[in-house]
């Protein structure tokens, strides 16, 4: 069995408390061809001190960068990322990795050709700042799709690896539109490639007030926050200004029955009958039924 060289990409921002654990637990694990590629994005911490105690490791390489956010830090580290690594994946400062995460998703990856772009994503163990155990998240019964990725990122981005192919693909023109970066990848593999969405957890994904993006675990949480989203005057909405960038990127190089869809999602909303007859069209969907029908109501009052 051949063994596939794969590039770990993470960008760190003030992540002194859990740093470590995270590292360590990527640096153990049970595959045996893996590097390393760290992005620090301005810490004014000891996160840069914490790094130089690996920088001596031959398979860790730590850049010192400028605050840019984590999108572009993320899009900054796919760019430099090895073009000669099989797989690429992406992590978070704070989580702790199983030994096997890697394995698993290098294993299922390897059954894709190579010239075909193919992502690993999957659930994800919610834990507490101490590790103890809060469940699981969120449960995705549907195939991974792109009618899905217009509307919804089911890719938790610390789960996701992907494959040389999707990597190129990627960097064909980065976005200046995109959401969150998981969200695009999903988004870009789903519309040329193979999505897996594996049901089996191989990481504690710590749940913290500094989290970035973090899953909200009560349904009503999450959607009083994004229903301010979405009902805040004047706001662009996210949803749509994401796929017009994406169509900008690929939409001249996509199979035709998801260039309709595109097309279709683009521009058959811009009158109100158009809205209610789109709504119930069912090309695009969420995952979760309620969701999915929340959903459907936020696209006739035109806020995706």
């Amino acid at each position: 069995m051949r063994t596939s060289r794969v590039h770990v990409l993470l960008s760190t921002y003030n992540g002194q408390k859990y740093l470590e654990e995270l590292m360590d637990s990527v640096l153990q694990q049970d595959y045996p061809e893996l590097a390393m590629l760290i992005r620090d994005d301005g810490s004014t911490d000891e996160t840069l001190r914490i790094l130089e105690k690996y920088s001596s490791l031959k398979n860790v390489q730590i850049l010192h960068g400028k605050n840019i956010g984590v999108v572009r830090s993320f899009f900054s580290l796919l760019e430099l990322s090895s073009p000669d690594a099989e797989y690429i994946a992406f992590c978070d400062q704070d989580d702790v990795w199983k030994k096997d995460k890697v394995a698993r998703a290098v294993g299922i990856l390897d059954r894709y050709s190579d010239n075909v772009p193919a992502m690993y994503c999957s659930r994800a163990t919610l834990v507490d700042e101490n590790l103890e155990i809060l469940g699981l998240s969120q449960f995705y019964g549907r195939e991974p799709a792109f009618g899905n990725a217009l509307v919804q990122n089911i890719a938790t981005g610390c789960t996701i690896i992907i494959n040389n192919a999707a990597r190129q693909l990627l960097l064909k023109k980065l976005p200046s539109a995109a959401i969150i970066h998981d969200w695009w990848i999903y988004l870009v593999v789903s519309a040329f490639g193979k999505v897996y969405y594996d049901v089996e957890s191989r990481i504690l994904y710590r749940q913290h007030s500094a989290n970035t993006i973090g899953e909200k675990s009560g349904f009503l949480a999450k959607w009083t926050k994004r229903a301010k989203r979405f009902l805040k005057l004047g706001r662009i909405p996210l949803v749509t200004k994401q796929a017009n960038e994406f169509n900008k990127i690929y939409g001249e190089s996509l199979p035709l029955d998801k260039k309709i869809m595109l097309d279709s999602f683009i521009n058959q909303r811009s009158t109100f009958m158009g809205r209610l007859r789109y709504a119930f069209k069912g090309e695009t969907y969420r995952q979760a039924k309620l969701d999915d029908l929340i959903f459907r109501v936020l696209i006739v009052l035109n806020r995706i």
